[in-house]
């Protein structure tokens, strides 16, 4: 049992909170835990509620055994009146046979019971009757005054298809009323006393419900008087083991009515102290949250993924929703247009040979018919796909290490849940995110118009070189040619212009590339950032939040079923 099914040191919890708490817990584990264990302990509320719903005045004594152990002989001589046949005439009880005593408004227990053979007693002519309504005195007085109510409770005391009989609808009525009765009076013999099915099957699954259960060995005429000790501990022994700690056992023979009086004794105590119905609602209340604490623990979970777990699937997502693609595309776009103002104006043209790099990502650009936009970016190859799939599957097992196999299988479809969603969530997040697309910066027309005179220096001193040129094969003298004589060598002032514009263009489109290449690299690392950004916004969306809501629910559960245990 979990260490949080440990009962708090202030002491259980009140019944109705905790059958709350059980009810609460069960709404969480569905779509977790198996379906079985979710039914039986359904059936089981269903049960409580109908049972509470019902005479809080009667107490439902039930007993139970295998053919041959006497059960309705001993009932006979618990209420003194011969209520159930036996012996000859009927060897074995094949429907519940109830004999009443007390208060009035038995008869719709009886219905939901479904006990249609009825004995009211009116106390002239029943030992248990008589009993019932013997006030105790002494010692024993004082101590029900202190506990509770005494006088006269009422009592259904059942007679029940034996447990082991070969006809299945009497097994059948046997097991439903084991699920019923407000005590549990396991009644057997010296021969089948231990009898594995009936340990097994029947007395092991009420582990815990030792206030309201009795073990009966009925028949104790037929031991010897020096082994009858023996015999006694091996069945109180075998109770220990089927998980009854504090549950009495009793000697009793049906036939001399050796040890009846102190079980009935017993018996009118359990119901003069008129907790046997809450006792037992708490003991099954307890049993069907270890049910369910075993079929699907919540118990291990982490109540949150940590960010080193969130910055990994990010990562990865960011890989499938190709971020570093686009960053680069984004950085590669501002060089492009860079170019297109600051490089040498004779190279420009051939920028026109290739389109913008965002441009032909398409992003910011197109919309379908839902206003949705739409990137030209290639679908994620095989890799990237795994590597998105993967992540998803690696977050939602790191984010349960620790959890219950079902807990982690709860986490891991929490996390895959929005599967279809993902691929379109990041296509949208890279298509709607601020990449500055069409930024330019204030030094672009700075070097542009400083382009444009070097071009016009050196067209100018080309002109002029082929002017005279011109000049000459036309037999015309050209005018004198001035010369740049601060040089080691006198050069003519066309040449020097010609020179000074191409170095000067070929100086600024290389100084303005390399600014642009520094600029581009800060707008990639921006877009990176961006884009992170918005996948991380996916991530949580679709996955984490899934996760995280998950672990809330595993620890709400957690919670609920520790209340509930007591």
């Amino acid at each position: 049992m979990s260490p949080l099914l440990s009962r708090s040191a202030k002491g259980p919890a009140p019944l109705a909170e905790r059958i709350d708490a059980l009810e609460s817990a069960l709404e969480a584990l569905d779509g977790v835990a198996a379906d079985g264990p979710l039914e039986s302990v359904t059936e089981l509320l269903d049960r409580v509620d109908r049972r509470r719903a019902l005479s809080a005045e009667h107490t439902v004594i039930g007993l139970f055994g295998a053919t041959g152990s006497g059960k309705s002989s001993l009932v006979n001589a618990l209420v003194g009146v011969d209520v159930s046949r036996a012996a000859v005439r009927r060897p074995t009880t094949a429907k519940p046979v109830a004999a009443v005593l007390g208060a009035p408004g038995s008869d719709a227990l009886l219905d939901w019971l479904e006990v249609e053979d009825r004995h009211h007693l009116d106390g002239t002519d029943a030992a248990l009757a008589t009993s019932a309504v013997q006030a105790p005195s002494g010692r024993r007085a004082r101590r029900e005054q202190a506990s509770g109510p005494s006088g006269a409770p009422g009592i259904v005391l059942l007679d029940l298809p034996d447990l082991d009989s070969v006809e299945s609808a009497n097994r059948a009525v046997a097991e439903r009323m084991t699920g019923l009765v407000d005590v549990l009076v396991w009644v057997t013999d010296p021969q089948k006393y231990a009898d594995a099915v009936l340990h097994q099957e029947f007395v092991r699954p009420f582990a815990g419900h030792d206030a309201v259960t009795v073990l009966v060995l009925n028949q104790i005429d037929r031991i010897r008087e020096g082994e009858r000790e023996a015999v006694l501990a091996s069945l109180a022994s075998l109770a220990r083991t089927d998980g009854l700690e504090q549950a009495p056992v009793f000697a009793t023979s049906a036939s001399t009515g050796e040890g009846v009086d102190e079980l009935r004794e017993h018996l009118l105590q359990i119901a003069r102290s008129r907790e046997a119905i809450a006792s037992r609602h708490r003991a099954d209340v307890r049993g069907a949250a270890e049910t369910l604490q075993d079929a699907a623990d919540p118990t291990g979970l982490p109540t949150t993924a940590t960010p080193a777990e969130i910055d990994d699937l990010v990562e990865d997502l960011a890989t499938a929703a190709r971020v570093e693609p686009v960053a680069r595309a984004v950085g590669a776009s501002y060089r492009y247009r860079a170019a297109g103002k600051v490089g040498w104006p004779p190279l420009r043209w051939l920028r026109a040979a290739r389109p913008d790099p965002l441009r032909r990502l398409g992003i910011g650009r197109a919309r379908d018919g839902e206003g949705l936009e739409r990137t030209s970016l290639p679908a994620p190859d095989a890799a990237a796909r795994a590597r998105a799939a993967g992540g998803v599957r690696r977050f939602a097992d790191a984010a349960s290490v620790g959890g219950s196999d079902p807990w982690r299988a709860a986490v891991r479809a929490a996390a895959r849940s929005h599967e279809e969603e993902l691929p379109d969530a990041l296509d949208q997040a890279v298509a709607g995110a601020d990449l500055r697309a069409t930024t330019t910066s204030w030094w672009w027309p700075v070097l542009d118009v400083l382009q444009w005179l070097a071009l016009l220096t050196w067209v100018v001193g080309l002109g002029w070189l082929g002017l005279n040129a011109l000049l000459a094969f036309l037999g015309v003298p050209p005018p004198p040619m001035p010369m740049v004589e601060e040089l080691w060598i006198p050069i003519p002032l066309p040449t020097v212009l010609v020179v000074l514009g191409i170095a000067a263009g070929i100086l600024i489109g290389v100084a303005g590339g390399v600014v642009a290449a520094l600029t581009g690299s800060w707008h990639r690392r921006r877009a990176r950032r961006v884009l992170t950004a918005r996948v991380r916004e996916v991530a949580h969306d679709l996955v984490v939040d899934e996760v995280e809501a998950e672990l809330t629910l595993a620890a709400t559960a957690a919670r609920d079923l520790a209340l509930a245990h007591g």
